[in-house]
């Protein structure tokens, strides 16, 4: 009988535990912890975040065309006929214009040696290097500015969860004020104070509103999927987010007398443009440096072979070695470097007018932003004053419907106001934390 209890209560106790273990698993989410999850884990910012590796990489390529080359090299030879030699031919009793033929050598040849060359003097390894740090900037650059993309997502999607989930509590709360409605309809029927015809509409008008609930459930589904993704998290894994929609003006830091100005020298992508600027500058210089002379220093050790056989220990090596300067001066080289110069100028010339035209648009950026955020809080000032007095009106048109004063169709007016002027207040302070996360990334102020 023991077991037989001990069994049945495991098996009772196997869904209170699924259940624990469901919860568990569910991630609490801040608005802050999805940001920095969002650093760490989202895909687009790692793959930048590779992209500076690389580009430091280039960096010291750059770096080791200044430095010296060793090359090592060996080389085996089986010669079918042995090499020819060509000799006057009076060392052979042969006519003054004549030549001797000799084949001289082994049949198997081997060769190996080391040579070296150390740049002195290349002007193109100085504008090179120079390039690669150019171009390690802007890559810096243009992580961060992938880095306030993913902010600006990150927090707009988690908006995006929030009005979601409002505005489900918000058609909750119409129905359950509907129902109450039918109810009482239900209930004056009864006393004979209503028609049924009021009692038909309340229950239609309850039942016309359930089909929402599953449009913002299944919105709710699908915004949290986007955050998640946005995020880096795993598509399975279950989110439950902390923060709420609210309206807080103290949390609004107004920008400086020329937020324009603070925007141009804040924003990551304009100042990526000014180093591609640079850049482009240094690859005219880069590409002009082909012009001039250049000047290594060379050695090579030699050592070589040749027998008929294979008994290597019987082979004799003897060593040939040199030490020199080379010196390398283009004259033509078919307008190539010419052209490679015009297309680097007319590069710089493109990336100027890119400059201008991010300026104009990062100036109407900051107008429009600035706009949007305070219109949005004219708007939530404004619909706190009608969410009063819809519920008023709601209040007194319920009463009055309840006393045989008011028609049923007053009352759904005036629920219908209040859910309304809600919606509309929920709107605004959406509208609002939108507008100033996005002013944020506007202005440069995402680090």
């Amino acid at each position: 009988m023991r077991h037989t209890t001990y069994i049945i209560t495991s098996f009772l106790a196997i869904p209170f535990l699924s259940l624990q273990l469901a919860k568990a698993q569910v991630r609490q989410l801040t608005m802050d912890n999805a940001v920095k999850l969002a650093i760490d884990k989202n895909r687009d910012l790692q793959v930048a975040t590779l992209e500076t590796a690389k580009a430091a990489q280039k960096v010291q390529e750059a770096r080791g065309y200044g430095l010296p080359t060793v090359a090592a090299s060996a080389q085996y030879l089986y010669y079918f006929n042995k090499q020819v030699s060509f000799l006057p031919g009076s060392f052979v009793g042969l006519g003054d214009d004549q030549l001797a033929t000799f084949r001289v050598g082994g049949a198997n040849a081997f060769l190996g040696g080391v040579a070296v060359s150390q740049p002195l003097f290349q002007t193109s390894v100085r504008s090179g290097i120079k390039v690669a740090q150019i171009d390690g900037l802007a890559t810096d650059q243009a992580l961060a500015d992938v880095r306030a993309t993913v902010v600006t997502d990150v927090k707009k999607a988690y908006l995006d969860v929030l009005i979601t989930q409002e505005q489900l509590r918000l058609q909750q709360q119409s129905i359950t004020r509907n129902e109450q409605a039918l109810k009482d309809a239900r209930s004056l029927l009864a006393q004979g104070r209503a028609s049924r015809v009021d009692t038909l509409r309340a229950f239609v008008t309850v039942e016309n509103l359930r089909p929402t609930l599953i449009q913002l459930t299944n919105r709710i589904g699908i915004a949290k999927t986007v955050l998640k993704r946005t995020v880096g998290l795993d598509e399975r894994e279950e989110i439950d987010l902390q923060d709420s929609l609210r309206y807080d003006d103290a949390l609004f830091v107004s920008p400086g007398t020329d937020a324009f100005l603070d925007a141009v020298q804040a924003r990551p992508e304009v100042r990526r443009l000014e180093l591609i600027e640079q850049l482009n500058r240094e690859q005219i210089a880069l590409q002009a440096a082909e012009k001039q002379p250049k000047l290594a220093a060379i050695g090579s050790v030699l050592s070589q072979s040749q027998a008929n056989n294979f008994r290597l220990g019987d082979y004799r090596w003897p060593v040939s070695s040199y030490l020199g300067l080379q010196l390398s001066v283009p004259i033509f080289t078919g307008f190539r470097t010419n052209s490679r110069i015009q297309q680097a100028q007319v590069t710089r010339q493109q990336t100027e007018k890119q400059l201008a035209n991010l300026k104009e648009i990062v100036r109407a950026q900051v107008k429009i932003g600035l706009a949007n955020v305070q219109e949005a809080r004219l708007r939530i000032q404004s619909q706190q004053q009608t969410i009063s007095v819809a519920e008023l009106g709601y209040r007194i048109t319920r009463d009055r419907w309840k006393q045989g004063i008011a028609s049923r169709l007053e009352l759904t007016d005036a629920e219908l106001s209040l859910t309304q002027a809600k919606s509309n207040y929920l709107q605004a302070v959406y509208d609002y934390l939108t507008a100033t996360v996005e002013l944020d990334k506007v202005l440069g102020r995402i680090k």
